[in-house]
């Protein structure tokens, strides 16, 4: 007997995601996305011992990749928040003592299990399949000479980030959407999925309040090294977003709509809040004294103290769509958080359009918003990530494909330019320039004076929301094609004669 779904329960697909699916076909999309595994050589846990599991998805170590500590002591030290600091902008300069390999950067690609070509069709030529199947969807941490990445796969991947051979992998039993955090020798991973299970969906039918992500939600504790497991802890909910580490602690909000503040080096809980709303792929950020983060139905951005997870204020905006407040990934800067949301515009034709808020920090209130142009409705996560740098926001709208920047403290529009396809990534701003990857597979090289388009990279594939780093000479970015990207940057900048001009603000 089939069931004709109510309208509320279609209310609840149009809020999330476009895809949200049973269980048994998530399972079915792991088992698929495990097919690229044979790429791997070697290592332990393939044993008869440790059962067919095992053998299936096997966690790996290779130390034979491990970088050269003479290079290793150039990168960061640690990567504590999504694109490792609280403006978003992962950049890493290095002086002249620096080898000159990093200076000049290095060029690799690194194909995850269940990879497809960079210049082929999509999965079912569905882009949205092949993200949730085998993409790598927000980017990379690199830390002391290696690149971790997590993969919708369900892997895990350390990377010499000079080389790109693989040092280990790590299998979570879910899709694992999140910047690996790094810190005091252990490697932090959450995982969770986007879709909700009949047995949630009929909760919503009957008016009561449903858990997002089936399978096995967690936060792993891996070792930096071989990335063997130190402890998990298991979220009734997805844990999607990247958590922010602090002081020994882990925050990170989750579907089963909590936020938790975890001791990093047992796993245990120091606080669990109920925000009723689920955090879909908003990673915190935080200050002195608060985490920031949105939620999804109901639909607000939240501020929590920090010692206690209490809510300290909460905000949200009339005719939000989609996940509203909850995908939007927040940045913080010089007491000012900054979030991007989606809302309906009332044209049939041009149904949404995304809104830039800056927000006090310490109060919530709205201290100026921007309405991008309104366009068709984005087939997937429709915000983007902001990144603060120069007391600017830059800023891209899914919707129409422009890219912006704007005073931090006063809103005012400084240039936009259009580069025509969905931008969910933020940026990184290095020697004057902006490098912005979107949805065509091209990274964008755009002038931060006056947005003048040098001009494009093209690398085929696309990217979603990962947002790329910089170190020394070197650009380091995630596909949602299911690869690892180094690129030179000194290759990304197209002749500027080809590029159109930015459109400044006012006109």
């Amino acid at each position: 007997m089939f069931t004709r779904l109510s309208a509320s329960t279609c209310r609840l697909f149009r809020r999330t995601n476009a895809y949200h699916i049973s269980f048994g076909f998530f399972l079915i999309v792991l088992a698929v996305a495990g097919l690229g595994q044979p790429r791997f050589t070697s290592a332990f846990d393939r044993s008869p011992s440790k059962g067919a599991v095992a053998g299936e998805f096997p966690n790996q170590y290779l130390p034979q990749n491990l970088p050269d500590t003479r290079f290793a002591a150039f990168f960061p030290k640690t990567w504590t928040t999504y694109a490792s600091n609280t403006g978003r902008n992962a950049v890493f300069n290095l002086n002249a003592s620096a080898p000159a390999i990093l200076r000049k950067g290095v060029s690799w690609s690194f194909a995850g299990a269940g990879a497809i070509p960079l210049d082929g069709p999509p999965l079912n030529n569905s882009i949205i399949s092949t993200a949730y199947a085998v993409g790598m969807p927000v980017g990379v941490s690199v830390v002391g000479g290696i690149a971790y990445v997590g993969s919708d796969n369900g892997y895990t991947y350390a990377l010499n980030a000079i080389t790109g051979k693989l040092i280990w992998a790590h299998y979570g039993w879910n899709m694992t959407m999140s910047n690996p955090l790094v810190a005091g020798g252990r490697v932090y991973v959450s995982t969770g999925s986007a879709y909700f299970n009949y047995a949630n969906t009929m909760l919503y039918v009957r008016g009561k309040r449903p858990v997002r992500g089936p399978g096995l939600n967690a936060m792993y504790a891996l070792d930096a090294k071989t990335g063997k497991k130190i402890w998990v802890f298991h979220f009734p909910g997805e844990a999607m977003p990247t958590a922010a580490y602090e002081n020994g602690f882990l925050y990170i909000g989750t579907g089963d709509g909590h936020i938790y503040k975890l001791n990093a080096v047992t796993g245990k809980p120091a606080w669990i809040s109920d925000i009723v709303s689920f955090v879909s792929m908003s990673s915190p950020v935080l200050n002195e004294k608060y985490v920031f983060l949105g939620g999804t139905d109901p639909n607000f951005f939240y501020a929590l103290d920090k010692k206690t997870g209490e809510v300290a204020w909460k905000i949200s905006l009339p005719k939000l769509v989609a996940t509203g407040m909850g995908d939007c990934t927040p940045a913080y800067a010089d007491g000012v958080v900054v979030q991007e949301a989606t809302v309906e515009t009332g044209d049939p034709r041009n149904p949404v359009a995304n809104v830039l808020l800056a927000l006090n920090a310490a109060t919530g209130r709205i201290i100026w918003q921007k309405q991008f142009a309104k366009g068709p409705t984005p087939p997937a996560m429709k915000t983007a990530t902001p990144m603060i740098a120069e007391d600017k926001v830059f800023e891209g709208s899914p919707v129409t494909g422009e890219y912006f920047a704007f005073d931090l403290k006063t809103g005012r529009e400084l240039w936009s330019v259009r580069l025509g396809a969905q931008i969910r990534a933020g940026a990184a701003l290095a020697g004057g320039i902006l490098y912005v990857p979107y949805k065509s597979g091209d990274i964008a090289a755009i002038r931060l004076r006056d947005g003048l388009h040098l001009g494009n990279k093209h690398v085929g594939g696309a990217f979603g929301p990962s947002s790329p780093v910089i170190v020394g000479g070197t650009l380091y970015v995630t596909n949602i094609y299911g690869w690892v990207l180094a690129i030179p940057v000194s290759e990304i900048p197209a002749p500027a004669s080809m590029a159109p001009k930015a459109t400044p603000s006012g006109e």
